[in-house]
């Protein structure tokens, strides 16, 4: 079930109404039975993974603290912590390590399995780690009853597409819930709202020209090159921070407060900037759990280029078995790298921060393009397109694409303005009236331009 479809609007209506009905003792077991019912929802064979990967988790994490011996501790923690990632090896990267690793050396060509990825497989991965290493490291108390660990997986607003949650963060509101006096519904909604308009409105209907510009023969012309290079800026942000702001609403109305993702990362003057603002639960998951173990910017220059570059390398390889992720990775890691270098040298003060906005963002959106593509080739086609392509039918091509030149102009003038900060200051100063009529206006706009269907959330690949 997709947040912005019927079916789980049907879901979520009669979910809710347990949820307002059922006593507080219950709730646990509503979100545990209503999750697995969204995550079945899918593919129901696959059903059983989250179980299985929290009662590692659990029994991984009693294993441990059965022990007061450090060393035996270490060792335990990190053989649950194996055993953790062995289904995500398995499902994501089974084919890639025999086909387009090993393949390139005992001449491989074909898949070994022929399994689909289960939905959420790897954000569920990384939430179950993050509670193992935590409470491993003393950031988080152990002991949490096996109900509500599975609360904490099956959460559904976070269960395909993260936010990827720290216990801390989740487990304490799981184990004291809130009454429904003190949520602020208009607040909520409204945030679920302007997701509901980003993935609607702009994801969905700028993708489209995307998709059809990356399914063109041969190298496509100049302008459609750069419409698909600048349309998947949009496109990837307005889908993934839409879901995370409807994940948010959804969560906020049944009293659960989840951490936004994205900072508006196209307003960032560098890229280390860039990944304080965007999948901000991503970044600091790889900095903590794997920047800094394996000695983030200690033991010099060296160390901390070569830490950074697995750290990146291995996010990028985290978002797909394809080299071109590999390869988005190592260009972030080489930008990241620079970026430390240069502000060591203060070279980045002097330079105008309109300057620095607008290379931080072309190097982004260069790198999209391998995120984007199917494979290297049609990568590096669509990279130099705008300067081997033909410039000619410029009137033809505005007039194809209007609609979508128009949806890109308004999401580059908004974004600064995208910020959970706005919505709730004008919720608490706007008159209840106002908020609401806008809220309907945005609803009828976002049905109509979608004609009621919504495409597949992008970040559900991964």
């Amino acid at each position: 079930m997709l947040f912005s479809s019927l079916p789980f609007f049907v879901f979520f209506a009669i979910y809710f109404l347990l949820h307002l009905t059922i006593p507080l003792r219950f709730r646990g077991y509503l979100i545990i039975a209503g999750s697995t019912v969204f995550y079945a929802w899918w593919k129901i064979e696959f059903v059983w993974l989250p179980y299985v990967l929290m009662a590692i988790a659990f029994w991984g994490v009693e294993w441990m603290q059965a022990t007061s011996d450090s060393l035996t501790r270490r060792r335990r923690a990190t053989a649950a912590i194996v055993l953790m990632f062995l289904p995500l090896l398995f499902f994501k990267y089974t084919n890639f390590i025999y086909k387009d690793v090993l393949g390139h050396f005992f001449g491989f060509h074909q898949r070994l399995l022929n399994v689909s990825l289960p939905l959420g497989v790897s954000f569920v991965t990384f939430t179950l780690v993050a509670y193992i290493v935590d409470v491993y490291q003393g950031r988080f108390t152990g002991g949490t009853r096996p109900v509500t660990l599975l609360q904490y997986v099956l959460f559904f607003p976070h269960l395909i597409a993260g936010p990827i949650l720290r216990p801390i963060e989740l487990i304490p509101q799981l184990e004291h819930p809130k009454t429904h006096r003190k949520i602020p519904y208009t607040l909520a909604i409204s945030i679920f709202t302007v997701g509901l308009v980003k993935k609607l409105v702009f994801a969905d209907q700028i993708g489209e020209a995307v998709d059809q510009i990356y399914r063109l023969p041969g190298t496509p012309d100049a302008p459609s090159s750069l419409l698909a290079l600048y349309g998947f800026s949009a496109q990837i942000y307005c889908d993934f921070s839409g879901y995370t702001d409807m994940a948010i609403g959804l969560a906020m109305l049944i009293g659960v407060t989840l951490p936004n993702n994205f900072a508006r990362p196209y307003a960032a003057a560098n890229l280390v900037d860039f990944w304080r603002r965007w999948h901000i639960t991503l970044s600091s998951w790889l900095r903590d759990y794997l920047y800094i173990p394996l000695g983030g910017n200690r033991g010099g220059r060296l160390a901390e280029f070569k830490n950074v570059m697995i750290t990146m390398t291995l996010g990028g390889l985290w978002h797909g078995a394809n080299w071109t992720f590999v390869i988005w990775g190592i260009l972030h890691g080489l930008g990241v790298a620079t970026v430390h270098r240069l502000k060591r040298f203060n070279a980045l003060r002097a330079m105008p921060r309109w300057l620095s906005l607008l290379i931080t963002f072309h190097f982004v959106t260069v790198a999209w393009a391998f995120f984007r593509a199917p494979d290297t080739s049609i990568a590096v086609k669509m990279l130099a397109a705008p300067v081997n392509g033909t410039w000619t039918a410029m009137s033809p091509f505005a007039g194809k694409h209007l609609f979508t030149l128009v949806l890109l102009f308004f999401f580059f003038v908004l974004h600064r303005l995208d910020d959970h900060r706005r919505i709730k200051l004008a919720t608490r100063r706007v008159q209840p009236v106002f908020i609401w009529a806008v809220l309907v206006f945005l609803w009828i706009m976002a049905i109509t331009v979608s004609q009621g269907s919504s495409a597949k959330f992008v970040y559900f690949d991964f």
